[in-house]
């Protein structure tokens, strides 16, 4: 099955749409499969998402097919085809976020690069969960979901809390499964790109400056970033310099010029003719048209 054939699907349209455009939607998966039965068929997202499910089905991702039984949790990092088979009795709760939403005002690097179930090493997305363990991974998905329905004041703030509390949940019951994990060259390797990326996105933008750093030759660095993830490397250094544009846009009062002078575009008309080109609006646009977005929703 070719990638383009594949296609890429927002977040569900639940919830307070406020809490939609900062990043975050918590839903029930019958729910999402009601509303959008195509969703049964592979896809793929720009942003994160986990589940956790409950019963028996087969799980798909990057054409890999796995057997889930009892209480299992799914990760997926953007870009992941993936798709679920349930059984009779199938069900869970999913939650998408951007990495926007999860880093919000903190420095790079996102801590997002250090979760092995996001980015396993050698290893599979797919965590089963302990009966020990159950109550307090229900709960967290579970006060997340309330969080997210009621969408009270700060619930961004809280349900970024949340998430924290989840994922560091999480790796207690991953490294209790993987006591002694031993990843493969090509996954360390892309983890390590991501997290150079994270790092120097602003002083160091060229492939070839990359591969030197991680001590490869930048044909093999894409070879192998595209195989592991699916996406040329370039293309990953490129949306982590757009989101920090964006992030700035959003959230600081600069000009467009030097919001293009701080993401290492010495030339403001090249960093227009860029931010373009990846989002088909100019930056000045872009601002304009979330912040309305945003006041006309939470004013």
């Amino acid at each position: 099955m070719n990638r383009r054939a594949i296609p890429a699907y927002e977040m569900s349209e639940v919830g307070q749409e406020s809490l939609r455009r900062e990043g975050f939607v918590v839903t029930t998966l019958v729910q999402s499969v009601v509303d959008d039965p195509r969703r049964l068929r592979p896809h793929y997202h720009d942003f994160f998402q986990m589940m956790f499910l409950r019963g028996d089905g087969t799980v798909m991702h990057d054409f890999q097919d796995d057997r889930v039984s009892g209480l299992t949790l799914f990760f997926l990092r953007p870009g992941q085809i993936h798709t679920i088979g349930p059984k009779l009795g199938f069900g869970g709760i999913t939650v998408s976020f951007t990495q926007a939403f999860f880093d919000h005002r903190v420095a790079p690097p996102s801590a997002l690069f250090e979760l092995p179930f996001f980015f396993p090493t050698g290893g599979s997305p797919l965590l089963s969960v302990p009966p020990d363990d159950s109550t307090r991974i229900g709960e967290a998905f579970l006060e997340m979901q309330r969080e997210f329905s009621a969408a009270e004041a700060n619930a961004a703030e809280v349900l970024r809390a949340w998430l924290r509390i989840l994922f560091a949940r999480a790796l207690r019951i991953y490294h209790a499964a993987h006591p002694a994990e031993r990843p493969s060259r090509q996954s360390l390797l892309v983890r390590r790109f991501h997290l150079a990326v994270e790092q120097g996105f602003r002083s160091e933008r060229t492939l070839a400056g990359y591969a030197r750093e991680l001590g490869v030759t930048a044909n093999h660095l894409n070879d192998v970033v595209r195989k592991e993830t699916g996406r040329p490397a370039g293309n990953i250094i490129r949306q982590r310099r757009l989101l920090d544009a964006q992030r700035l846009l959003l959230h600081s009062d600069l000009g467009v010029a030097e919001i293009g002078y701080q993401t290492g575009f010495p030339d403001p008309s090249y960093f227009s003719r860029f931010f373009r080109r990846e989002t088909g609006r100019t930056p000045a646009g872009f601002r304009r048209e979330i912040r309305e977005k945003y006041q006309s929703k939470t004013g």
